[in-house]
């Protein structure tokens, strides 16, 4: 079995990937990212299977749908960093109101898009907590996307 990509969209990436993150997504490798160079990486990508999985969070979350929206045949899934992370519900409406339309634009091309709970607030993609509900979401995803896209 081939093995599926995780793109890490981080603007610092570095080539290693954090530790946890092999037990966090086994079937997957894990490509640590910086958003300029995630194009190029979909575009290889594109009709690959099995298709990809991007996660992204904070101000990267806008580029991460665009990606989906732009290279659907190249992407299984988008997964954000929860925009809650006071958990009071407020931080979601209004990331809601910013970003809904792109996230309903992805999901019609065939792109899931997952919300993640959040580690405490400013959190990085490194936060353990974010490696296991990564983990917790890719093992729940379907492994292909359902027949009717």
């Amino acid at each position: 079995m081939t093995d599926r990509m995780l793109v890490v969209l981080d603007e610092a990436a570095k080539a290693e990937v954090p530790p946890g993150w092999g037990q966090a997504a086994p079937e997957h490798r894990i490509v640590p990212c910086p958003p300029g160079r995630a194009p190029a990486l979909l575009e290889e990508a594109a009709g690959a299977k099995p298709l990809a999985d991007v996660l992204a969070g904070g101000q990267l979350v806008p580029v991460a749908l665009r990606l989906a929206e732009r290279y659907p045949d190249a992407v299984r899934s988008v997964l954000l960093v929860g925009p809650d992370p006071d958990g009071n519900g407020r931080a979601s409406r209004e990331w809601f109101a910013a970003h809904g339309a792109r996230v309903a634009s992805a999901r019609e091309a065939g792109v899931e898009v997952e919300v993640l709970p959040h580690g405490p607030a400013g959190a990085p993609l490194t936060e353990p907590r974010v490696a296991a509900a990564v983990a917790t979401t890719l093992d729940r995803l379907p492994s292909v996307r359902r027949p009717d896209w």
